[in-house]
């Protein structure tokens, strides 16, 4: 789809276009530039030219959650000048200080970074104008200027989007989380590269503060090791008094104890299975011996072979293992016979050695009825 664009796009012009498509991600987020739209200027066009045309295009902005869509309007015929710029109906009223612009003042034909560096002066431009909005609003500028005043959350964004009326407004902050997965064990996030990365995005669509909505984004780094994001219960907002500097703590505690929690369940799985190793040596097949999630063993009772696979939760100990009988000697629909044992004596707060010893005496009872059940329902 890039590539599609920038063919469409004037070849002098192109490269400034390239550079946009290829930098680093920007904002609180760290999204990417997109170009849409490109078309030319130009009232007539060649019809026997099909590609390198346009001088004009689109380009979406990330921003405090929302999309900016700024058009770029350059010259192809004379593409050695800097762009214009048209900012959308939303923002007539944002006139940036051409002054404070070096990029523009400075324009570099022969620099492809040269738009790039032009349009983040211009979102430091744009990040002005809103903090001069947010002004205008009494417990939205309450809000700002708290956190810009707190260092513990350096980087964020606010976006006042006016409605027909003052009332209709809606205020966005856009923040971003210190996050911290120092403990985590690394198999879980080692498949899961990137960033580790956390924002709170925060809807004011009352302005008095009566209606707030929070929503957590995380990036996929960050979910991977909080198991997910339906396990990840944020805190209610704390109502018409709350405010963004007692509600962020709320969800940085919550981080920690997920960290906490996850870095547990591990431990307790390991110590789990260390003590089946010991208690059961000779008798165990295989087992999970990075994540320790699995482990088999193969059990005689009676003079019957029959596999126990044991599988743990991501949440054990709180939830208790499954124990499978697996017949050695039987298969139902062309698969071993097999059969899910449950309702054993368990209890989270054992340690490893007791469940182990408490498996022990469950299997030995279970496993004569399962070789019944195994003659009775399965074939060889």
């Amino acid at each position: 789809m890039a590539a599609d664009v920038l063919q469409r796009i004037h070849p002098d012009i192109a490269k400034f276009a390239e550079a946009v498509l290829n930098s680093e991600g920007i904002g609180v987020c760290g999204e990417l530039l997109k170009i849409v739209e490109p078309k030319s200027s130009l009232s007539f066009i060649n019809p026997r030219i099909k590609k390198g045309s346009c001088d004009r295009f689109k380009v979406l902005v990330p921003y405090a959650g929302r999309t900016l869509k700024w058009e770029v309007l350059f010259n192809q015929t004379q593409p050695d000048f800097p762009p214009d710029f048209i900012f959308g109906p939303q923002d007539q009223e944002f006139v940036p200080n051409i002054e404070k612009i070096e990029s523009l003042e400075n324009w570099d034909s022969n620099n492809p970074e040269s738009l790039v560096n032009l349009i983040k002066e211009l979102i430091r431009e744009y990040k002005e104008y809103q903090r001069e909005q947010v002004e205008k609003i009494p417990r939205i500028h309450f809000e700002y200027t708290t956190l810009a005043a707190d260092s513990s959350y350096p980087e964020f964004e606010v976006h006042v989007i006016k409605g027909q009326l003052n009332t209709d407004s809606i205020v966005n902050f856009m923040i971003k989380l210190p996050v911290d997965l120092t403990g985590i064990p690394p198999f879980i996030i080692r498949d899961c590269p990137g960033e580790d990365m956390a924002c709170l995005f925060v809807s004011y669509t009352s302005l008095n503060g009566e209606h707030v909505t929070p929503t957590l984004l995380l990036s996929p780094r960050v979910e991977r090791a909080f198991g997910g994001a339906s396990n990840l219960r944020i805190p209610h907002w704390l109502g018409v008094n709350g405010c963004l500097l007692e509600y962020l703590p709320l969800i940085q505690e919550l981080f920690a104890q997920k960290v906490e929690q996850v870095c547990q369940a591990f431990h307790k799985r390991r110590e789990y299975v260390a003590a089946f190793l010991s208690a059961f040596g000779s008798s165990v097949l295989e087992y999970d011996a990075e994540g320790f999630m699995k482990l088999s063993l193969l059990f005689k009772v009676q003079g019957f072979f029959c596999i126990v696979h044991i599988e743990l939760d991501k949440n054990f100990p709180q939830e208790a293992p499954l124990f499978y009988l697996q017949s050695i000697y039987h298969e139902k629909n062309n698969q071993p016979y097999e059969k899910l044992e449950a309702g054993y004596p368990y209890s989270p707060r054992w340690s490893g050695d007791e469940m182990a010893e408490r498996a022990r005496t469950f299997l030995l009872e279970k496993i004569p009825a399962f070789k019944d059940a195994s003659l009775s329902n399965a074939k060889f």
